[in-house]
């Protein structure tokens, strides 16, 4: 055997998946840290911020309010002491904060600052930006030009009425350098969270293989038994077996593979058997077939027949046939068994027996109504259920056209008229019923009659396998189908009539759209035709074949 083992390819499949499994778990905790140590400096920062924001407007409103006295009494020169005290008080706490203070008065006036307190320009444009400024309450807040450095403004007021403003320089430096030690701590402690990960996901790496080995190790000898059991299999040898008694999937498979083996034993001889029967089957088919008549147009005197005989399975219950008589005559029979199939076929052969039976005794015999009771005898007769066929008998006369009939619940068969162009026209339904034959338990009741042929008349019969041919949706193609599609049809001579045959059994295939026949399909078509009818034949045409039934 060549290729890598498959205990091999157990522990390399698994330790892929152990290790896409720990992979993916580190990457995800690694990824959270992350995200964590990212989230923590967000919020440290944004609490920072509002911290100073807010600490800013304290010192803002608390040195407005201050000043705001000096102002409306007009003593401005307490104003710079009172400035220069904030700015002390500020360096105080270390974090340097307030970095300038401007006071201006009413009239917008600067009437004292501190040193490094911005000049007139960027002190006007510092008063632009305060315009678009963050406002909260009185006082409101903006960017001066760094981004650590902001500035903010307060009316100085002395009770309603504002007396003055204030300014104020604001640099949050000190708070992003807290930030960028905490970021810093904060990836120092994310640093060695990830390195533990990562030796937790090593150490349960090893011990994932190495169970992934002994687990691989274990599955694998079955397996290899499995394999050697299914060579011998493969070799013809159907008697091995392979241990059941593990208590897992592979006992189970184990189980399963035994009892396959098994089945396959019995298969094999049932597959013989059943070859045996197909055999069969296509023998008693082609030797149903050979007793029909051929698919070959023949003449007796001036009738023309062709007929059409499909079994719905390997053999059928339809079966149809003529027979020759002297003086011109024809006699035709049409039956159809119940069902389709070895049983239905062996029906029909017993009634095609008994008329060829009833034919070699003496042709006087040969009347529609006797041949149906030598069926009903003879179907009566075969197994012991009740076997229903029905049929239709016609006996033709070839040199006057007289027809002479007999129904036994056969579907009620047409005449079409042929019109001076040669082209089928109206139908006329030959309306005689009757019981089916070979009921045991109803006595046999047949209709008979008579009719007078036309020159050039079609004689169709057919059993119910083709009106009920049914399509996709389940609808049936019907009687009224049938006559549409025989009318207007030609017959200029006898291939004519083989043509028509074959462009209705098209036309119903047609219909069922490849869906299955459920049921036998026999057509026959006869022709009353005499040669004064006739517009040109063919010489060959108008020759007897001889006897047309097998």
């Amino acid at each position: 055997m060549g290729g890598i083992p498959i205990s091999v390819k157990l522990i390399l499949a698994t330790s892929i998946v152990v290790a896409a499994a720990v992979g993916t778990a580190t990457w995800f905790g690694q990824k959270s840290i992350d995200d964590l140590t990212e989230t923590s400096i967000q919020i440290r920062r944004e609490t920072g911020e509002r911290s100073i924001v807010r600490e800013s407007e304290l010192v803002v409103k608390a040195v407005a309010t201050a000043v705001a006295f000096p102002l409306s009494t007009g003593t401005l020169a307490d104003i710079p002491s009172l400035l220069d005290s904030t700015i002390r008080e500020d360096k105080k706490t270390g974090e340097n904060r307030v970095k300038w203070l401007v006071v201006t008065d009413a009239q917008g006036v600067v009437v004292g600052s501190t040193s490094g307190a911005p000049p007139k320009d960027k002190l006007d444009e510092l008063e632009r930006r305060l315009v678009d400024g963050i406002k909260n309450g009185d006082v409101v807040h903006a960017q001066s030009g760094e981004a650590t450095d902001w500035v903010y403004g307060a009316p100085a007021k002395l009770g309603t009425s504002q007396v003055g403003s204030l300014r104020i320089g604001v640099s949050t430096a000190g708070l992003d350098k807290e930030l960028q030690t905490s970021l810093s701590q904060a990836e120092d402690r994310a640093g060695a969270a990830r390195n533990k990960m990562l030796l937790v996901s090593l150490v349960v790496l090893g011990i994932g293989v190495v169970l992934a080995a002994l687990q691989g190790v274990r599955l694998a000898q079955p397996i290899k038994q499995l394999t050697f059991q299914a060579e011998r299999i493969a070799a013809g040898d159907l008697q091995g077996r392979v241990p059941e008694d593990r208590g897992d999937e592979l006992g189970v498979l184990a189980r399963a593979f035994n009892k396959m083996a098994d089945e396959i034993r019995h298969l094999l001889v049932e597959q013989a058997q059943k070859a045996s029967l197909e055999k069969e089957m296509s023998l008693a088919r082609q030797v149903q077939q050979a007793m029909l008549p051929p698919d070959t147009l023949d003449m007796h005197g001036h009738l023309k027949v062709v007929g059409y005989c499909m079994p719905a399975s390997h053999c059928g219950g339809d079966w149809w046939t003529y027979i020759k008589l002297s003086n011109g005559r024809m006699l035709l029979v049409v039956g159809d068994a119940t069902g389709h199939g070895i049983h239905s076929a062996m029906i029909a052969a017993t009634a095609r027996g008994a008329v060829e039976a009833l034919s070699g005794i003496d042709e006087r015999l040969l009347t529609p109504e006797q041949v149906l009771k030598a069926i009903d005898s003879a179907i009566r007769q075969v197994g012991e259920h009740n076997v229903l066929m029905t049929a239709f008998a016609a006996l033709f006369d070839s040199t006057n056209g007289i027809l002479h009939y007999a129904n036994a619940g056969q579907n009620f068969p047409y005449v079409m008229k042929l019109g001076d162009t040669r082209l089928l026209e109206d139908a006329s339904i030959i309306a005689a019923s009757g019981n089916p034959l070979g009921d045991r338990n109803i006595p046999v009741e047949i209709r008979r009659g008579s009719l007078q042929l036309r020159p050039g008349d079609l004689f169709v019969c057919f059993t119910d396998g083709l009106v009920e041919r049914a399509n996709p949706t389940g609808k049936l193609f019907g009687d009224r189908r049938l006559r549409h599609a025989l009318t207007g049809q030609p017959l200029p001579d006898g291939p004519a009539l083989v043509h028509l045959r074959d462009r209705l059994v098209e036309t119903l295939e047609v219909y069922a759209e490849g869906i299955p026949a459920e049921d036998d399909i026999t057509l026959v078509l006869c022709q009353f035709d005499p040669p004064a009818n006739r517009q040109s034949v063919p010489p060959a045409n108008r020759q007897s074949v001889g006897r047309g039934a097998a």
